[in-house]
């Protein structure tokens, strides 16, 4: 009975230190507008294990340009949204506390998605959330190739987030179109060349449901069920999914799909050269998005990397740090089951 006793203790010891399924508060209700969302220079002034806040949040046109340090993320459309990504060429599990915003008009203070990095995109609009997915080539956003990825969200263990800092808005959240509002529950995986990222409106009655932090193993099959069609750029409207659940990938009804071309859409990019980066046309199809199974890697998209701590308004960091404490449990745990044999 002991060694089942002693199993048990570790799953609740893991269980405890998983990413906190609760939302940040919102650092700001009442923001003006893209580019003066009267936030502070940076939302999140903690100095803890997990580091400090590496970007910023006051994001204009000062800070417009490849090297920007802009940690607030803006999606409001097809056309115009961001995503994040790595400062220079890593894999996500080490760069989750520090990711930056790559967007896709230089209107929001930001980095620029490059030119070509953008295969396929679908946005969708329904009764609790906005969400965007799609297939891109992720070395031009500082990914290495190959990289499984990970997920990075509002919450974390200590509800700083991943990244350390990070908030997102929009102004075409359901409650609130026209409003620039912030969202203060999503989530957001990406890797093996695929990304998706769920905005849920706080007024929505399953906020938390639709924007789950806790199956960061699963990925965008699970999380941000989709076609994720290659050479698809589109824009719907949608059912909500049903509630977040490993093994449920039903992809919810969409209507009013709106076609476009990458070309129109994206037409102020810029040509990045980043080391390893492939602009190779892929086939295109509708293959399943990695991380529609669990895995055992320990962060999102089907990760591969052992990930540093996060934090912000989202929340990847920390999985060191958990492993850290399953380990020590585990030996504590061994202790006292040598001492009961012994007596």
């Amino acid at each position: 009975m002991l060694p089942h006793i002693l199993f048990a203790t570790v799953l609740l010891s893991a269980g405890a230190v998983r990413a906190q399924n609760r939302p940040v508060p919102s650092a700001n209700p009442d923001p003006t507008d893209t580019n003066n969302l009267r936030l502070p220079f940076k939302v999140d002034t903690a100095d803890t294990a997990r580091g400090i806040q590496v970007g910023y949040n006051q994001c204009n046109s000062t800070t417009q340009g490849q090297d920007s340090r802009c940690q607030t993320l803006i999606v409001n459309s097809l056309e115009d949204f961001c995503i994040w990504g790595p400062q220079t060429l890593m894999e996500v599990g080490n760069a989750e506390a520090g990711v930056v915003a790559y967007c896709t008009k230089p209107t929001h203070g930001a980095r620029l998605i490059p030119a070509g990095a953008l295969t396929g995109v679908q946005f969708i609009k329904t009764p609790s959330y906005i969400a965007v997915t799609g297939r891109l080539h992720q070395e031009m956003i500082n990914i290495i190739k190959g990289d499984a990825g990970g997920e990075l969200d509002s919450g974390g263990q200590d509800l700083r987030g991943n990244p350390i800092g990070g908030v997102t808005y929009s102004n075409n959240l359901p409650s609130s179109p026209g409003t620039m509002t912030q969202s203060p529950v999503w989530h957001y995986f990406i890797g093996g060349d695929v990304f998706c990222m769920k905005l849920c409106d706080a007024k929505a009655p399953n906020a938390m449901g639709l924007c789950e932090h806790i199956y960061d193993t699963y990925g965008c099959g699970v999380n941000v069920p989709a076609a994720y069609k290659d050479g698809v750029f589109e824009s719907c409207l949608g059912d909500d999914q049903l509630p977040v659940k490993p093994g449920v990938t039903d992809i919810p009804a969409s209507s009013s799909c709106t076609p476009a071309q990458s070309a129109s859409l994206y037409n102020a990019l810029p040509t990045v050269s980043t080391p390893g980066a492939t602009t190779t046309p892929r086939s295109s199809g509708t293959t399943t998005p990695r991380g529609t199974t669990p895995t055992r890697s320990p962060t999102g998209s089907g990760a591969s990397s052992s990930p540093t701590s996060t934090d912000g308004t989202g929340s990847a960091r920390g999985i060191t740090m958990r492993m850290e404490g399953v380990v020590a449990l585990i030996t504590v745990a061994a202790g006292l089951l040598g001492a009961a044999i012994v007596a």
